[in-house]
């Protein structure tokens, strides 16, 4: 499993490297719009729609949807999807029963799909179109989310023994998470210091811009992972070798770019 988790990454992690600096925004835009559009057929699998009419006609209105909050201010859009993502915590810690609360409803479910997916979308693509750096900080936020789920993994893996969520993700562990997040913040202070040559204030907000990020990035896992244990599915796809589907590769990225973004947003007069 390992290995085909590393081929796979091997294979994607370079087109977005080169997508991310030689694309335009509305190119690159284009080209993420395939992984979401694929991710949206997944969930359609996870929220109850079983024939292709109805899966088809659900990923087109996401898709439309998406189109038309792209013309939006980023703002607004970043602000309703952290506070989704604060109140999908909330049923998270509030109910035992992980079929309880709104989210794990088929209409919470499906409504989800756009809170989660559109976002995503948005939030890489509005970086980037910036003139100050717009490539390098699109990338930041997607190398933030491959490290910490790589320093997770590799921590948790063998010294992994507090769970977290042992109901809705057995592998989670308190080790993984805070090796995940030790990782991040050193990403974090070299990049700062060294790509942006922040002052040490604005180093020390870039760092908890970023470790809540990643902080996010876990909640995704957390989220579609409990969105798959309703379903009663493994995987959300079968897509991507050693991955599952798109949808278990851009989990954490789904809740970790929009928390970054705004983020970044609200702070970036002092950065």
């Amino acid at each position: 499993m390992l290995k085909l988790r590393v081929l796979t990454a091997a294979v994607l992690a370079p087109l977005m490297v080169w997508a991310t600096f030689y694309l335009t925004t509305s190119r690159l835009g284009a080209l993420l719009a395939i992984f979401m559009i694929a991710a949206a057929w997944e969930w359609t699998a996870l929220c109850g729609l079983t024939s292709v009419l109805a899966r088809t006609a659900y990923v087109a209105v996401l898709a439309v949807a998406g189109l038309l909050l792209y013309q939006l201010p980023v703002l607004p859009v970043m602000l309703a999807s952290v506070a989704w993502w604060i109140w999908a915590l909330f049923e998270l810690l509030y109910y035992a029963d992980l079929r309880q609360g709104f989210l794990a409803t088929v209409f919470g479910r499906r409504l989800s799909g756009f809170f989660i997916l559109i976002p995503a979308w948005i939030a890489p693509l509005a970086v980037h179109a910036r003139r100050d750096g717009g490539p390098r900080l699109t990338l930041f936020i997607m190398v933030l989310v491959w490290v910490a789920d790589t320093g997770a993994y590799f921590v948790g893996k063998p010294w992994g023994k507090t769970k977290i969520a042992p109901q809705i993700s057995p592998g989670k562990s308190l080790e993984g998470l805070l090796g995940g997040l030790g990782m991040v913040s050193l990403l974090a202070l070299a990049c700062g210091k060294y790509i942006w040559k922040l002052t040490v204030p604005a180093l020390v907000l870039w760092l908890a811009i970023t470790v809540v990020a990643a902080l996010f990035s876990v909640l995704g896992d957390l989220v579609e992972s409990r969105a798959k244990r309703i379903a009663g599915v493994k995987d959300s796809g079968s897509l991507l070798p050693g991955h599952g589907g798109v949808l278990d590769r851009i989990d954490a990225f789904t809740a970790a770019a929009p928390a970054f973004v705004l983020g970044w947003l609200l702070l970036r007069p002092l950065l």
